[in-house]
Order: C-alpha cells, then structure tokens, then sequence
C-alpha cells in the first residue's frame, strides 16, 4: 500500500522530479566538468546569475548581523558611561568629604560631623533627620551647619539620631548681623532659599553683597557664623526700618553631610 502511494506520487510529480534531476545533472557538469571555451563560459554566466540570487540573502544575513553587533556595541557604551558617571559621583564624593575634613580641622568648635538619613518627618515643622545622637554628645537645641554656613538646630535628640529644624522652617528666627555695618535684625524665611531680615534700621549703610553671619545675641548660635548674602534692600514707608533680602549658602532641598555644635567654648572670631 504504501509503495503504491509512493509509485502514485512520483508519477504525479514527475516533471518536477525530473526537472529537479536534470537540473542537478547539468551543473554538476558545469561545475566539474571538463575544461573548454564554450563550457567555461556557461559556467562564469551560471555562477554569475547564481551570485545575483544569493545576493538578497547575504544582504539579509549582513543586515542581521550588523543589528545584533550595534546592540552588543550599545550595551557596552551604556555600561562604559554607568561606570563613568559612577566614578564622578566618586570623586564628587571625595571633594565633599574632603571639604568636610578641612572645615572641621580649621574650625575651633567642637563639631560632630553627621549624615541626613530622612527628611521631612513631622508634617508641620520643616526638617531632617541625621544619624548622631544623644551618645555622641547631641543635645537639643545645638546648631547645626555646613561648610557654607547655618542651616538649623537640633529640636529632638535620641540615642543615635536626632532631628533638625530646618533654617527653611516659617517659623524659624535667627538672630544676624549684616557685615561690615554691622546692622542687626531678625532672619526668616521666605521661599526658593531667600530670607528677609526685619527690623533693621533705616540708616544702616547695607549694599548689595554684603555678608550676612550669625549676630552672637542667641544662646543657640555662637558670633559670626556664616548665613547669606545680601542680595536686595527695601525701605518700608513710613517706617524707621527697612527689610533685607538674603540669600542663604544652601541649598537646603539636599542637604547630605552636616555639622553639628556639641561644645561652644570657642567661638568664632
């Protein structure tokens, strides 16, 4: 049965078998042949038009191994600029602490250096949280800085943590001078790290850039630490006063390493 459907089938099929067949034979002779002229010359026209129709696929067979080199080529370059950018933030990293380290061994007060772990704990009062507490010496109410200069107080203090009220709070005060006037008011906070300084008087001669420090008045804040610079002045009508506009050295909205005031026994000069 199944040699009577082969024999069926074949017979079906029989011109393309023997197409296939003599197909094969003839460039089977083409190719190995015998040498002469005329043979030669329909072996060049045979592999020529054989090189034509073999052409599209070698073009696709190159175009798909060109995609797969490109994205190899583009995982690599994307691994190349991860590492470049992490070993910027490394060497940003390192200036920062290098920074640290120079203040803290220029300054003559007692500082405590400390990392900001979370922010914006209480929903009313605007602070963070840093990594130093009451066994590292912390105590409520030490001012707390960086580098540049003040950025708030300690309001909450546990073992190993404590919480800082930030200069940005609305209803943090700071008692500053204005250098070289040496002209006294009260520092707050007004939005986008400027702060206004009210009550100072009108006669104050105050230009712009003057810098603003920490007045000495608080039982806080020790004398001449660093808050701003001047950067607008208001007179208020009918008023003896006018209103300072200051911008503070901070960018308060990321904060990563501060300081803080343990010990006040030397202040600044």
């Amino acid at each position: 049965m199944v040699v009577r459907s082969l024999y069926l089938s074949i017979l079906r099929n029989k011109p393309h078998i023997a197409f296939v067949i003599f197909f094969s034979l003839s460039l089977n002779i083409l190719l190995t042949g015998d040498s002469s002229p005329s043979l030669d010359l329909i072996r060049s026209k045979t592999l020529d038009i054989f090189s034509f129709l073999y052409s599209p696929l070698t073009w696709v067979k190159s175009s798909f191994l060109l995609e797969e080199e490109n994205t190899l080529l583009r995982e690599k370059n994307l691994r190349l600029s991860l590492q470049v950018e992490s070993m910027l933030q490394l060497v940003s990293e390192n200036k920062r602490l290098e920074q640290l380290l120079e203040f803290k061994r220029e300054s003559k007060l007692t500082l405590l250096a400390s990392k900001v772990i979370n922010k914006g704990l209480h929903s009313n009062i605007t602070s963070i949280s840093i990594d130093v507490g009451s066994l590292s010496g912390v105590g409520v109410n030490n001012p707390v800085l960086t580098t540049s200069g003040v950025v708030g107080k300690t309001i909450l203090v546990a073992d190993r943590s404590s919480v800082v009220q930030l200069l940005s709070d609305l209803n943090f005060r700071l008692s500053v001078r204005i250098l070289p006037s040496e002209a006294t008011g009260i520092l707050r906070w007004v939005g986008r790290n400027l702060c206004e300084i009210r009550e100072v008087q009108k006669n104050a001669a105050i230009e712009m850039g003057n810098k603003v420090v920490t007045s000495g008045f608080s039982k806080i804040y020790p004398r001449n630490l660093p808050v701003g610079e001047v950067i607008g002045i208001t007179d208020e009508r009918g008023s003896f006063q006018k209103i300072i506009s200051v911008r503070v050295n901070d960018d308060l909205g990321s904060l990563i390493n501060v300081f803080v005031i343990t010990d006040q026994s030397d202040e600044l000069d």
